[in-house]
Formats: C-alpha cells, sequence, structure tokens
C-alpha cells in the first residue's frame, strides 16, 4: 500500500515537474521572439519617391512632402495661428477589407516639435476627407498635419514607414489581423514650399 501511494506521489511530481519545465522553456521562447521583434532594424531599407514600398497591408508611394499656410484641399483653412506640412502618396490597400488604419504608417524621423499627433487625409482627385480606403483601389492622398506658425520648419524630413505582418489567427482570439507594426522603409524628402493662402 505504501509502495503504491509512494510511486503515486513520484508520477505526480514527475508531471509536474516536467510541465513547469515546459512552461518555462515556453515561455522563455516567447520573450525572446517578442524582444527580438521589438527592438528597431540596425539601418531601415532607403527608399526614393515614386519607388514603391512594401508594408504588408500597404503598399505605398511617397510622392513629395511640402510645407503651407494655404487653405487644404478642402478649404479648411486650420486654426488660426497655424501651418501645414503634407505628404503626397499613393496608397493601396492589399487587406481584404475596408480600412481607416493609414494614418499610422508615417512618422517622421527625427519627430518635429509641434506637430499635430494625427494627420487628416484627403483624396489628392477632389479633396475630399478620406474615411477608408477600400482594398485593391489605389488612390493618390495627401496626408496633412498641423503645425504652430511659429515652429521652425526643416529644409528636408526624414519620413519612417511602418508595415504590419498578418496572422491568419493571433494569439489572444484565434481571429485573424494585421499585428507587430515596425518601420520597414525610410525616405527623406524636401519640404517644398506651398506659398500662403488668400
Amino acid at each position: 500500500m505504501a509502495t503504491m501511494a509512494f510511486a503515486a506521489l513520484r508520477r505526480s511530481l514527475a508531471s509536474k515537474l516536467t510541465i513547469g519545465i515546459g512552461s518555462l522553456l515556453a515561455l522563455g521562447l516567447t520573450t525572446a521572439q517578442t524582444l527580438r521583434e521589438a527592438m528597431p532594424p540596425a539601418s531601415l531599407p532607403t527608399a526614393q519617391a515614386g519607388q514603391p514600398i512594401e508594408a504588408g497591408r500597404w503598399q505605398v508611394v511617397i510622392r513629395e512632402a511640402g510645407s503651407s499656410a494655404a487653405p487644404r484641399p478642402d478649404g479648411y483653412r486650420g486654426r488660426p495661428g497655424t501651418k501645414a506640412i503634407s505628404i503626397d502618396l499613393d496608397l493601396m490597400n492589399r487587406s481584404s477589407e475596408s480600412s481607416n488604419a493609414f494614418a499610422r504608417i508615417l512618422s517622421f524621423d527625427p519627430p518635429i516639435a509641434g506637430l499635430s499627433p494625427s494627420p487628416t487625409a484627403y483624396l489628392v482627385r477632389d479633396g475630399a476627407i478620406l474615411g477608408a480606403l477600400q482594398p485593391g483601389l489605389p488612390e493618390r492622398i495627401r496626408m496633412v498635419w498641423d503645425l504652430p506658425e511659429a515652429a521652425a520648419i526643416p529644409e528636408a524630413i526624414r519620413i519612417a514607414v511602418t508595415g504590419e505582418t498578418f496572422k491568419p489567427r493571433d494569439n489572444l482570439l484565434a481571429a485573424p489581423g494585421w499585428f507587430n507594426p515596425k518601420p520597414v522603409a525610410a525616405i527623406t524628402l524636401p519640404l517644398r514650399s506651398q506659398g500662403s493662402g488668400s
């Protein structure tokens, strides 16, 4: 009787030890993978104006950048005492659903002091504000950031393009989606002056 109880205790301890070691190994591997994915690459690939950039959900072609105190394409002049920095780009949604996540694909490196955190996107063809981009339909858009009128504007800007990875099943809900945003390319553009509004 004591021998059977000892054997059962031994099996139970061995089982718990195996589960514990396996859990620690899984946690260690997951942590290492997360840290590796979160680290920025040593140097981003450099893109040129007019060159397509594959950014996961998006295909991006950056055309030009400008600064202006003129009205926006829809006629909105911005808050008093502001000017704007704009970037013209061709954008195509390569996913199967409409998306409004395009405001997060561009960032300034280094950041520009005073710049509004999120841009407003306009369709260049008619000046309408872009709410969401349909799948497979490329559009030329202008992304506009507000900036205080007294803020200094650099002669050139460096823009980082953020891409995402598609996962058919995420780790939390086992649902498909675009995850792990990280910079995939950078481009440096001169800021052309677009004059001032009347």
